[in-house]
């Protein structure tokens, strides 16, 4: 009878446990809050881009819903990498995708979990499994995106040549079947980062002109009364310095993240840091489904959640036209801000700006010498990031002597095996005055620097592709190598005195940038101009 008692006891407990068990499974079953989950990728979308373009509509998202407004991508800053995180909410290390060299059948490591394809599972993956009678459709601009997932499940897929092409047919798919999610992926802004850079105008207007396409979507949700069933995700895949991007900069790294529809909190800005590999688990909440345990991200809850707590968002100014070598006289600078309730302060020794060190923007005004611009946003008592730009001018005959070659080089050369192409003077090293072709070739600087007083002074080289710098015959920094935009520095302690100043540089494809710049006693950071040249 004891015998018979303890196993009851043991047999009833276990039906308890297994109880209890299931109890806590079905309370790990997400709801459902949505019907329909939008995805809107624009490629180069980065933060500096986002608050510098004028988007009308996308503030108004934003004013209506909520925005992370800068969250960071996914090193390195390449599209496949970060597109693969948008849709897994995993890191390389999970996925596998380390950069845009990624192919199937080359891997460098497989994903720790992987789909009968060999990839790491998707979103799409996940409704998929978990919603096997749903929706799905696949937008896309640029042609490398589909290799990255496994689409299996998908309802539609549609490659286009042109970003309006692809949002075109997509809104129009979209009302004629109505997917449970839609994912969109737009390439032309990048397009325009890589040709004129990150911080032109043609960048700018081309996120102004998606800004536009997505408000009339919205409208049309609003009108079909679709909009009470619907969350929108609008995000870019990373940002861009220059005319490249690839590197570990703030520029690169930041993206914002908006969300707007059914649930989501009205002018929620979200405090807590938030990441690529968000995107993906933040939309699976919202349809009620779950991630892979393998994954990192998180969903954003906060834009959801009545009582977290909101930070505040405001927008950087523009500077027009932008930084750069101007050999004239004088120049005329326009500051403006995409917000017409923001007062602009700004200084132009590289200052930080306020009310008690500056001047209130009122309208354009004349540079006529080197400026270090730095300007302000300010807006219900918050102010935005400084925008630093250093404007040169200068109609003086230039003091660095430049030898231009041509080749095709994965490294620095040696110029005194290569025949001199042209050679000159210009006022800076830079490629601003320089004539060159649009790839393969190098150039030698010689000038000297003057340091004006002793101390410490840290010397950065920014460059795409390698370049070398030299002080007194000492190599300081090495920035060689065949990379996107990157800076590299160094510090040294100097006596004051002139110094003879040596940098290397060369082009091999996609993207071109050099500056050198620095900074000591009594001198904010800034391109070496002809002010500290003789």
């Amino acid at each position: 009878m004891k015998s018979s008692n303890l196993y009851r006891i043991r047999f009833q407990f276990g039906i308890f446990f297994i109880l209890l068990c299931c109890l806590g499974c079905n309370q790990e079953i997400p709801e459902r809050k949505v019907k329909h989950a939008i995805l809107i990728g624009l490629d180069a979308f980065g933060s500096r881009g986002f608050q510098k373009a004028e988007t009308p509509h996308l503030n108004q998202m934003v004013a209506e819903g909520a925005i992370a407004p800068f969250a960071r991508a996914v090193l390195p800053t390449n599209s496949s990498p970060n597109w693969t995180s948008m849709l897994t909410g995993a890191d390389p290390l999970q996925h596998g995708v380390y950069d845009n060299d990624w192919e199937l059948d080359n891997q460098r490591w497989p994903p720790v979990i992987a789909t009968e394809k060999g990839v790491y599972p998707s979103l799409f993956n996940w409704i998929n499994d978990q919603l096997p009678e749903s929706n799905m459709h696949f937008f896309y601009e640029w042609g490398g995106l589909a290799r990255l997932y496994d689409l299996e499940g998908v309802d539609k897929v549609f490659h286009g040549d042109t970003g309006d092409e692809v949002f075109t047919n997509a809104v129009n798919a979209f009302f004629e079947e109505r997917p449970d999610f839609l994912f969109i992926d737009i390439d032309e802004i990048d397009h325009y980062g890589h040709q004129d850079g990150h911080d032109s105008k043609s960048y700018f207007q081309s996120i102004s002109h998606y800004d536009s396409l997505i408000g009339n979507f919205v409208e049309k949700l609003k009108d079909a009364g679709l909009m009470e069933e619907t969350l929108i995700l609008i995000t870019g895949d990373h940002g861009g310095i220059g005319k490249g991007h690839g590197g570990n900069s703030l520029e690169e790294l930041e993206i914002p993240i908006i969300l707007f529809g059914k649930g989501v909190q009205k002018g929620r800005v979200v405090a807590k840091p938030c990441y690529q590999y968000d995107v993906a688990p933040t939309l699976a909440y919202a349809l009620g489904i779950k991630p892979p345990d393998a994954g990192v991200g998180r969903p954003i809850l906060e834009a959801f959640d009545p009582k977290a707590k909101s930070g505040t968002f405001v927008p950087m100014p523009v500077i027009s036209p932008a930084s750069g070598f101007y050999k004239q006289k004088e120049l005329i600078l326009e500051i403006s801000a995409d917000s017409p309730r923001a007062e602009i302060w700004y200084t132009l020794d590289g200052t930080p700006p306020s009310t008690d060190n500056g001047k209130k923007y009122e309208g354009p005004f004349p540079i006529s010498e080197n400026s270090l611009v730095t300007a302000v946003t300010w807006l219900e008592n918050q102010s935005s990031r400084q925008e630093i730009q250093q404007y040169r001018i200068s109609n003086e005959e230039g003091k660095v002597n430049w030898k231009y070659v041509e080749g095709t080089f994965t490294q620095v050369p040696d110029f005194d095996n290569l025949s001199v192409i042209t050679s000159g003077k210009s006022s800076e090293i830079s490629l601003d005055e320089i004539p060159h072709r649009a790839d393969h070739f190098a150039l030698h600087y010689t000038a000297n620097l003057v340091i004006p007083k002793s101390g410490t002074y840290t010397f950065f080289l920014e460059s795409d592709d390698g370049s070398l710098l030299f002080l007194n015959g000492e190599k300081v920094i090495d920035n060689d190598g065949s990379h996107s935009t990157r800076e590299k520095n160094a510090s040294l302690d100097l006596e004051a005195g002139i110094f003879p100043l040596e940098v290397y540089y060369f082009d091999d494809i996609a993207g071109e940038a050099l500056e050198v710049s620095f900074v000591g006693p009594g001198i904010p950071k800034q391109i070496i101009t002809t002010d500290f040249l003789k």
